[in-house]
């Protein structure tokens, strides 16, 4: 058995306290460290993107860094709310509404089309830019005009964006075979297989068709394009609505000092943020 004298009981309990005052110091610089990080993490906008879709965000040819039209409206935002800077954060366009809502961004700002769903299920501003569904083709290609022409075609696009839930629906009217519809996970795909030969056309946003139709004059034709309007809008967590009604005002400020046009006009060579209706 282990017995202490008197004068080694009070060194022992001399040296406990100088322990205790000891981890306690550290616990404190932990957490102040921890404090300093947050502090850190919240002075930058963290801007979640698909950043294989040109021209609205993709990979400059160093393949590092993330250019297109969206990215210039995230860095202008940023500077408005206030932040030292941006970041983003490449994430795979079919997981990308899982990862906003469980933090690894602040906002999606690529590209996203306002649906009823996501509107039900995250913080979406007013429209930004105006978008439609069209139908890509070889510039050979002569008989496809409109959907109706798409019954016994090979048909691309991107999956989980609403070219597909155009086409679902066209499959549910049978106005195209399933099996026909092929899905991709980045759009620049299907432009590869149409190249190949393997698809005869291709369903996208008209925002992209543009960019590969101006940068492919005599390669690409724009077959047919939505009456509709298909507008697009950043997109915050559900929770994020007061960060959310913040982007509105900035956007209008935007909007009205002329920057969105000046934007627009850098990416696709005209205004394609107005006529927002």
């Amino acid at each position: 058995m282990l017995r202490f004298k008197k004068g080694n009981l009070l060194l022992a309990a001399s040296l406990a306290i100088i322990l205790l005052l000891t981890l306690s110091a550290c616990g404190n610089n932990t957490e102040s460290s921890q404090n300093s990080d947050t502090d850190a993490k919240s002075d930058v906008l963290l801007v979640g993107v698909d950043d294989s879709y040109p021209p609205m965000e993709f990979k400059d040819s160093d393949g590092k860094t993330t250019i297109g039209f969206d990215v210039d409206v995230a860095k202008e935002l940023a500077k408005r709310l206030g932040k030292s800077d941006v970041q983003f954060i490449s994430n795979d366009w079919t997981g990308i509404f899982q990862a906003l809502e469980i933090n690894k961004f602040d906002v999606i700002i690529s590209s996203v089309s306002i649906n009823e769903e996501r509107q039900k299920e995250h913080s979406l501003t007013k429209p930004y830019i105006a978008n439609k569904q069209v139908i890509v083709t070889k510039k050979s290609t002569s008989d496809i005009k409109s959907p109706d022409d798409l019954k016994g075609k090979k048909v691309g696009l991107q999956a989980g964006t609403t070219s597909e839930d155009f086409l679902r629906d066209l499959v549910s009217k049978n106005k195209i075979n399933e099996n026909d519809m092929s899905t991709y996970p980045l759009v620049t795909q299907p432009f590869m297989d149409l190249d190949a030969g393997r698809l005869d056309a291709v369903m996208v946003d008209i925002v992209v068709a543009k960019y590969y139709i101006a940068n492919n004059k005599d390669k690409y034709n724009l077959a047919w394009e939505s009456v509709d309007a298909e507008p697009m809008a950043l997109c915050f967590k559900k929770k994020d609505a007061e960060l959310r009604d913040k982007a509105n005002t900035i956007l209008d400020e935007m909007q009205a000092d002329g920057t969105m046009k000046k934007i627009s006009e850098k990416w696709f060579g005209e205004d394609v943020t107005k006529n927002l209706q």
